[in-house]
């Protein structure tokens, strides 16, 4: 069995023909952008997924084949992204030159965010960017909420268990 690299992340469906927002980390778009199957990470196993298309605009989507509802594409929300190694661009290949985006706390979707005070609320399932603001988007309660990442508030990040730490103002959950 070959070896994958992670390249990113879906993130929540777009319209009704089963599109998903997605995150691709800026190193792997060029072999991203040429790949035509993607393994996602399901149940544990890494499962291959037949691009239908891309779409480059904002917001940034994919549509798999045969996932053809919002529905049906639900079951692949906030799923890891890999492709094969042999499939990857060798770093001379590359000719794409990108700009940082800027988002500091990008990497962190799929981590577990932790209070002081509430305990576990929830897993970041986005980074919505905001003037001068990450926020992380997570459901606590049946309710999306956004939680203000900066280091004020962030007590730790425990990467071996995908944990941030949080200390957060009172009152903060009960905004939404």
């Amino acid at each position: 069995m070959g070896s994958y690299q992670s390249i990113g992340f879906t993130k929540k469906t777009y319209g009704v023909k089963g599109e998903l927002k997605l995150n691709i980390v800026d190193k792997y778009l060029e072999d991203f952008a040429q790949a035509n199957v993607l393994f996602l990470n399901l149940a544990g196993r890494k499962i291959p997924h037949f691009v239908e298309y891309i779409n480059y605009d904002n917001p940034f989507t994919i549509k798999f084949e045969d996932y053809n509802t919002k529905e049906a594409a639900i079951e692949l929300t906030g799923v890891e992204i890999f492709m094969r190694e042999i499939d990857l661009l060798a770093e001379e290949d590359k000719v794409l030159e990108l700009p940082d985006n800027g988002l500091q706390y990008e990497k962190y979707v799929g981590y577990q965010i932790k209070d002081k005070e509430v305990g576990l609320i929830g897993e970041i399932v986005e980074i919505v960017e905001y003037p001068q603001q990450e926020m992380a988007a997570l459901t606590f309660n049946k309710k999306e909420v956004l939680i203000p990442l900066n280091e004020q508030l962030i007590v730790e990040i425990i990467d071996e268990e995908k944990l941030i730490e949080m200390d957060l103002p009172e009152g903060l959950l009960d905004l939404s």
